[in-house]
């Protein structure tokens, strides 16, 4: 399955890329090591990722987790909404159905759903980050406060269920299945 995620990290680069700056800058501001930075879209499993050593506190491992997953969010969510509403809602299509001539419209809200796809495809975290992150927060030996637990506990049920099926490529795999489609239909 890696070579499927790294295909889909580099098909997607533009959110793969902003994911993997969006990573090393919260672990900058939060004071997180990185050991492993030098490209953000490599042929491996960590593709859209930085190498991280673990983060000491459990706050800082939550925000580490969940920032960047929220940058993501706040830019591909625009483009993906009006690709998906135009092209399933609105009914533009490859032919406008007035003129009968080719609309190039439908070229451009196809890259927008792109666009936007990419960053929506990777929202999560790396595995070994979400995993780290929920055992910080919720294992016996935890530090963090009943009120962060309580806070932090949708949130991070969804970055570790959303890591697993990024390691996958679910979403990827989601986005073309849908774009297909819509055009289709």
């Amino acid at each position: 399955m890696t070579l499927l995620y790294v295909f889909s990290k580099a098909v997607y680069f533009p959110g793969s890329f902003t994911k993997a700056f969006f990573e090393h800058l919260f672990c900058r501001l939060f004071g997180v090591n990185i050991y492993a930075a030098d490209h953000y879209i490599t042929r491996n499993a960590l593709s859209g990722h930085v190498a991280m050593l673990p983060a000491e506190t459990p706050s800082k491992s939550f925000f580490v987790c969940f920032l960047p997953m929220l940058c993501n969010l706040f830019f591909g969510f625009p483009a993906f909404a009006a690709g998906v509403l135009t092209l399933g809602f609105m009914g533009v299509d490859v032919i406008d159905p007035l003129s009968g001539l080719f609309c190039p419209l439908f070229i451009v809200y196809c890259l927008l759903y792109l666009f936007g796809a990419s960053f929506l495809c990777s929202l999560f975290p790396y595995t070994e980050d979400a995993v780290h992150m929920w055992k910080m927060l919720y294992s016996k030996d935890s530090t963090a406060s009943l009120s962060g637990k309580i806070f932090a506990f949708l949130p991070a049920c969804l970055l570790v269920a959303g890591a697993y099926l990024e390691k996958y490529a679910i979403p990827f795999l989601a986005s073309v299945a849908y774009l297909v489609f819509l055009i289709l239909t």
